[in-house]
């Protein structure tokens, strides 16, 4: 099956940039160096094109209704303009996918995992019976752009000439940006600063080449991925998915527990009222002798409490981190759990991470 290509693959591709397989498209590893685009992304602001990510149209008047019935956030009252993050979950309070819905007042958009965009209309479908609602997914007729780091809303609001103070977390508007019109929707990246920018694929090589005449970097999958695991960002197929709830996933801020009901949600609330998660995602830093891969085992005085998902080095010899699932009991920072099987060294947990912050109020 041939590999999906951006809008800007032709552009990058004359640059000389290597590319590699990931998600099932064709992406830029390094456009410069990782450790510039690295440093860029932690210290100011860089852009990254994450036309990878799912994007879907649901048009018909019952949209956020069925979502709302759907998932575990409130999301029946949102205004144009205005979004939120929630979870589709499995009948077993199991994820099915993290989704940011964002309401652009003829339509709703979907902003799911990579490739997870069909699993996600077949589950809306599944449920459709007599209301009111289509899905298209707009992946490939759409690129999006994210520009991260803490200079993100400067770097914005300079290049679309607009000011973003009063844009709250997955609220949107659109502007002009290269003379192209762009949807500009405000989408944290952990506790990092990070706005995707949603344009017809035709306005995308202006877009790029503005933000990056601005000094904003471009940004490869390489320091990417070293980005996602220094916030503790899951990532679907690695923490997220049907092996996990949402409250082991550290997502608790975007369920509602006062909204009513969602598919999954006596099994979720259950878990929370009577404290009966039994793992807990922690972010790792392993130690400079460590050897790990993704699915090693982490011990705690001689038992298993826990696999790793995501691994990575970061850019300019700062040592490897990583995501995991550790048993509640072992689950605390500063604790450091052995590595067995092939792997050898130790891991230290920094944190348990909560993307989205604490449970609702």
């Amino acid at each position: 099956m041939a590999l999906l290509r951006s809008a800007l693959h032709s552009i990058t591709a004359a640059a000389g940039v290597a590319f590699h397989e990931r998600h099932g498209w064709d992406l830029v590893m390094v456009y410069s160096t990782a450790e510039e685009e690295y440093q860029a992304v932690t210290t100011a602001a860089g852009v990254h094109d994450t036309s990878y990510m799912g994007r879907l149209k649901a048009i018909g008047d019952d949209g956020l209704d069925l979502l709302n019935r759907l998932s575990t956030n409130k999301v029946l009252d949102l205004e144009p303009g205005q979004g939120a993050p929630t979870i589709l979950t499995t009948d077993r309070g199991r994820i099915l996918d993290l989704i940011g819905v964002v309401n652009v007042d003829d339509y709703i958009l979907l902003i799911t995992s990579p490739g997870a965009q069909q699993q996600v209309i077949d589950w809306l479908d599944k449920y459709t019976i007599m209301e009111d609602l289509v899905v298209e997914d707009i992946t490939e007729e759409t690129t999006m752009l994210s520009v991260l780091g803490p200079a993100s809303q400067v770097a914005v609001e300079s290049a679309a000439g607009i000011l973003l103070n009063e844009l709250p977390p997955y609220h949107s508007l659109t502007a002009e940006m290269a003379g192209h019109r762009v949807r500009i929707v405000n989408r944290p990246f952990g506790e990092l600063p990070s706005f995707d920018l949603l344009m017809d694929p035709d306005a995308a090589a202006g877009v790029w080449d503005h933000l990056s005449a601005s000094g904003v970097l471009p940004v490869g999958e390489e320091a990417f991925e070293a980005v996602r695991l220094s916030y503790a960002v899951p990532a679907y197929g690695h923490e997220l998915g049907e092996s996990y709830n949402p409250l082991e996933a550290g997502l608790i801020g975007s369920i509602d527990f006062t909204k009513g009901c969602y598919i999954g949600q006596e099994v979720i609330a259950r878990l929370d009222t009577y404290q009966k998660i039994q793992k807990h995602l922690v972010s790792l830093e392993f130690s400079a002798d460590a050897t790990v891969f993704e699915g090693d085992t982490l011990n705690d005085d001689g038992r298993e409490v826990g696999k790793v998902t995501s691994v990575t080095r970061i850019p300019a010899g700062q040592g490897l981190i990583g995501l995991a699932y550790v048993r509640k009991a072992s689950a605390s920072p500063g604790n450091v759990l052995e590595l067995t099987d092939s792997s050898s060294g130790q891991a230290e947990i920094m944190a348990l991470p909560q993307m989205f912050g604490p449970e609702q109020s």
